[in-house]
């Protein structure tokens, strides 16, 4: 897994020094494939194509007001959305 095209997303409600490793699934097709162990803590990186300001009729990712689930991980929900000054 890689994020091509970062979109940093925090997470208000997490603990600033705290990292969990979460199982993700190397080979969905390979059942007895080994796990691969990602990281979760208060900064994540998201594809910045997952999210969308104002979102189309059906886009079904992370948009204002709107929770999804992290795929290997939690639900979010965006609460908040801030800008760089180039934006």
């Amino acid at each position: 897994m890689a994020v091509l095209n970062p979109l940093k997303v925090i997470i208000d409600n997490y603990p600033q020094d705290q990292t969990e490793m979460l199982d993700a699934v190397n080979n969905p097709e390979d059942p007895s494939a080994a796990a691969a162990k990602v990281p979760f803590s208060k900064v994540l990186y998201i594809e910045q194509d997952d999210f969308m300001e104002v979102p189309a009729k059906k886009f079904y990712r992370l948009s204002p007001g709107k929770e999804v689930r992290l795929r290997y991980a939690y639900f979010i929900k965006c609460t908040n959305t801030v800008k760089d000054k180039e934006d």
